[in-house]
Order: structure tokens, then C-alpha cells, then sequence
């Protein structure tokens, strides 16, 4: 199944990568997507240490927003190409954070950390493949 598919398939209403709106939509949806197993994983597992609640709670913050270095360039040049109408490699880095948030049930209040750590990682190449499909010539 590639990327396209198997998101549409994990989010309902997924519009894809075509045009601006849709990729600001689906960048969106993957946000709220993940972020929902944030909050859920920090509910399930309780009171957490003060440290381990900071990274979640910068977590959620990061995910409740677009980063604006992923859409500033599409504010100052109109001319730049769009990515695949399929997301290249911008939908292989969505479908990462899908599969890191469907992990979230199966972390415990002992394996947080790590999971925090893959989460954070998960985002840094997401938004990596989101500047860089920006600014392809």
C-alpha cells in the first residue's frame, strides 16, 4: 500500500497533497492525529515526573501547530513546484508519525522516555521533508 493509501486509510477525510489548502489540511489532521495519542499516552499513564510532563506537554504544543518555517516559503515565492501529487517523501514522513502515534497504547509510564525521543525524531524528519519539498527546484 503506498503512503497516500495508507493514510487516507488511518484518517478519515484525508485530502492529500495537491494543492496548498490540502497539504495545510493534511499537515493538520497528522498533527491532531498524533497529538491525540500524546494526550491519551499521558493520561493513561498518570502522574509523570516533572521532566517526562515538560516533553509531553512541548509535544502537544508542537503538534497543536504548523511550523512555520515548513510554510513560510510558500507565503514569499508563488512560483515554487509542488510536491507529488502522491507527497513523495512528505507522505512516507506522515505515514511515520501515524506509526509512531499508533504506538502509544503499548507504551508504559517506564518506556516514555524512549517513546518521547522517537516521537521528537518522527517530527524533526517530518518537518525536514516538509522545507525540503518547499524549496525543490
Amino acid at each position: 500500500m503506498d503512503p497516500l493509501e495508507r493514510l487516507r486509510e488511518k484518517i478519515a477525510g484525508f485530502p492529500g497533497y495537491v494543492g496548498d489548502l490540502d497539504r495545510r489540511r493534511s499537515d493538520e489532521l497528522v498533527r491532531s492525529y498524533l497529538g491525540e495519542a500524546l494526550t491519551e499516552l499521558a493520561a493513561r499513564c498518570g502522574e509523570l515526573s516533572p521532566e517526562l510532563q515538560q516533553r509531553v506537554d512541548a509535544l502537544l504544543l508542537r503538534v497543536g501547530f504548523a511550523d512555520p518555517k515548513s510554510f513560510a516559503v510558500h507565503r514569499v515565492v508563488s512560483n515554487i513546484p509542488t510536491p507529488p501529487h502522491d507527497g513523495g517523501e512528505v507522505a512516507q514522513d506522515d505515514v511515520a508519525a501515524v506509526d509512531v502515534a499508533d504506538r502509544a497504547p503499548e507504551v508504559d509510564a517506564a518506556s516514555i522516555a524512549r517513546y518521547l525521543d522517537d516521537v521528537t525524531a518522527t517530527l524533526d524528519g517530518r518537518e525536514a521533508a516538509m522545507r525540503a519539498a518547499a524549496t525543490k527546484p
